[in-house]
């Protein structure tokens, strides 16, 4: 089951085969806002827009999961695999819908601000609502060349996700064949790096590939 979330950051360097350079944390830090998202869905690229101007608001955290529940729908005779989905993805949208809405009925696109309130992924005043309602991370997290301290109040999970900085794809089936779309912060992996007592600690960060980088957080419970 999915909790609140304690703290967030992000590794904007793209460093090619290397980890990310070194970036300071601080309290009361960005707060993880989270895209449920999927390139056959028709009303999921105003969502993946909004989200990618956030992606450079620094109060934020952004990370795109494309869910995979899209990939067998046939529209119009075709039908469209988002290269990025995963089960796993929708999996985590599952375990949130439980908690935030009561029921594993999941939709798109989907936003969820710091694992403690959900909205319509493409309504920039549900976001800015939501901001609002929640509390501040009480973890402070701190990004060196090859590894990140936790420090703080709370305990959690620390979560490493592989995102995928930019991607441009020309869509050829479903409901959006035909568009070219962008995304930003697109999840390729998620990994625990360790868990996180209360006491000061420091965890290895996994190496980034060309055009990747990288978000950390601390999370009470993870999905999948």
């Amino acid at each position: 089951m999915l909790r609140s979330l304690f703290a967030s950051v992000v590794a904007l360097a793209v460093l090619s085969g290397a980890a990310a350079e070194p970036a300071s944390g601080s309290d009361g830090g960005p707060l993880l806002a989270e895209l449920f998202t999927s390139q056959g869905c028709s009303s999921c690229p105003p969502a993946e827009t909004l989200f990618a101007e956030l992606a450079d608001d620094p109060g934020l955290v952004t990370i795109e999961w494309h869910v995979d529940y899209w990939d067998s729908l046939n529209y119009g005779g075709s039908r469209w695999k988002d290269p990025f989905s995963s089960s796993a993805n929708t999996a985590r949208q599952r375990a949130y819908n439980s908690v935030l809405r009561g029921t594993s009925a999941v939709y798109t696109p989907q936003g969820v601000v710091g694992g403690q309130a959900e909205f319509v992924g493409s309504r920039r005043s549900e976001l800015a609502a939501a901001r609002k309602a929640i509390g501040q991370p009480s973890v402070r997290l701190t990004i060196g060349a090859r590894s990140v301290s936790v420090s703080g109040t709370g305990r959690g999970n620390v979560i490493f996700v592989r995102l995928l900085d930019r991607q441009e794809t020309r869509v050829t089936g479903g409901e959006n064949s035909g568009r070219l779309l962008r995304g930003r912060h697109i999840a390729l992996e998620r990994r625990q790096l360790g868990r996180f007592g209360g006491k000061p600690a420091t965890f290895a960060l996994p190496a980034l590939g060309p055009g990747e980088t990288c978000a950390i957080f601390v999370q009470q419970d993870t999905a999948g």
